[in-house]
């Protein structure tokens, strides 16, 4: 895998490049000391893996790597920083892990392995034939095509089925449509179950989240203690 290390504390980025240069599948393409020099750096060296920390000067981290995903979506990001005030964000932007200053070598590790996984994995990957997903209508069977669902919600006595195009009202419980869809979706609250493939943004409400749909005005909720485990499925 290769690595580049966005750091401008010196010690911090030595620590990181011994770190790495010990670990055989992982090989350091380049090192960046400011925002800048990290765009310039992703463009030229096309890592698979960056370390990235957020307090940089010219541009800081996060803004740099938001203006990277969308162009190289199989880059895996892993924040290294010594604030944790950038942690929703970066959960937004998909980062594999967000490590809190001084660095602990086994998570640094744990992390870099799962980034090399989610990276061969997203090489790897096959399209699977896809199940519609079947409700009663009235008198009628209507067929979803899971792909076009945004996310489910349970208001009073019904399910509402929230695509793009259309709302699809049924009687049947949450559980239920839970056990007819793919690992594509997951229940985040009681009363939702998003598909997370098409969230676009999360953001803080409250004591909970709500999850955004792009091109669509209406929202999910997300509990609170749900949050790592929509990170974990992301990364």
């Amino acid at each position: 895998m290769k690595v580049l290390i966005a750091e401008d504390d010196s010690s911090t980025r030595k620590f990181l490049k011994h770190f790495i240069e010990r670990l055989p599948n992982f090989d350091i393409v380049g090192e960046a000391c400011n925002g800048e020099d990290l765009i310039s750096s992703i463009v030229t060296s096309r890592p698979d893996i960056v370390l990235v920390d957020i307090g940089m000067p010219l541009l800081n981290g996060m803004d740099a790597i938001k203006s990277c995903v969308n162009l190289f979506p199989m880059l895996q990001v892993i924040f290294i920083t010594g604030s944790d005030d950038y942690a929703l964000e970066a959960f937004n932007v998909k980062a594999v892990d967000y490590i809190l200053k001084p660095v602990e070598g086994v998570r640094l590790y744990t992390a870099l392995e799962r980034a090399a996984q989610n990276h061969d994995q997203a090489l790897n990957k096959k399209t699977a034939p896809k199940k519609d997903l079947m409700i009663k209508l009235n008198q009628s069977i209507i067929f979803i095509p899971q792909e076009e669902i945004l996310f489910i919600e349970r208001l009073e006595r019904k399910s509402v089925i929230h695509t793009k195009v259309r709302q699809y009202e049924t009687n049947d419980s949450l559980g239920h449509l839970g056990s007819l869809l793919d690992s594509r979706f997951l229940a985040c609250h009681r009363s939702y179950i998003i598909n997370m493939e098409k969230l676009e943004m999360v953001e803080a409400s409250g004591q909970s989240y709500k999850a955004h749909f792009k091109n669509y005005e209406k929202t999910a909720k997300i509990s609170k203690n749900k949050l790592v485990e929509l990170q974990q499925y992301k990364s």
